[in-house]
């Protein structure tokens, strides 16, 4: 394929090559994808890609740091202000962590289904996505905790990946059912929260 005429720069050809990218392995899977299908998805010829990334893994590894890396999901998420609102709190992670998940669901589905093709890239992906959110739960969780708003027994990094679990599944569920569920996406976000809130806390419902 000729590419445009019009000079283009290294880094915006770079960039529309980890879109293109991102659009054929989310669209076609991981090994179903060929660097020549990315090429042209791009619009741009294979040697440009080769010359750009060098092989098919380092642009896998290339998108999973564009779209998962914690300085993008920084860039997606402002920092979360604590506030003496447990519960408010916890329902604004959510809400950040579901819509993140979401705006991500194509890629994350696809890494989901080749996890044990391309594993390091997978726990990249899932560890990456986790981990700026985590810290900043696990910070909060950590100050209930000293408050004595959550029990002294819990362990603030275990309910923070519970109740990270219970809103990833929570997204995939949504976005795979044939069927419409039962509730709303609110409710069961809702309900989340009080699970923690009440499993975990001390005991009253703050």
């Amino acid at each position: 394929m000729k590419e445009a005429a019009t000079p283009v720069s290294p880094s915006a050809t770079r960039q529309r090559l980890l879109e293109g990218a991102a659009r054929v392995f989310a669209r076609d899977g991981i090994a179903g994808s060929t660097t020549r299908e990315i090429a042209r998805e791009s619009g741009v010829n294979e040697v440009t890609l080769f010359r750009h990334f060098h092989s098919k893994d380092g642009l896998i590894a290339a998108v999973v740091g564009e779209n998962f890396g914690a300085e993008a999901v920084r860039a997606q998420q402002a920092p979360l202000v604590p506030s003496a609102d447990l519960r408010g709190d916890l329902t604004a992670h959510a809400r950040r962590y579901e819509q993140l998940l979401k705006d991500n669901l194509p890629l994350i589905r696809t890494m989901i289904g080749e996890i044990q093709h391309h594993g390091v890239h997978e726990r990249q992906v899932f560890k990456a996505i986790l981990r700026p959110l985590r810290e900043a739960l696990v910070a909060r969780l950590q100050a209930a905790q000293r408050d004595g708003q959550l029990a002294a027994t819990a362990q603030p990094e275990i309910v923070a990946d519970l109740f990270a679990g219970m809103i990833f599944t929570g997204v995939l569920r949504r976005s795979s059912t044939p069927c419409k569920l039962e509730y709303s996406a609110g409710s069961y976000l809702a309900a989340a929260v009080d699970l923690i809130v009440r499993g975990a806390g001390n005991g009253d419902g703050a």
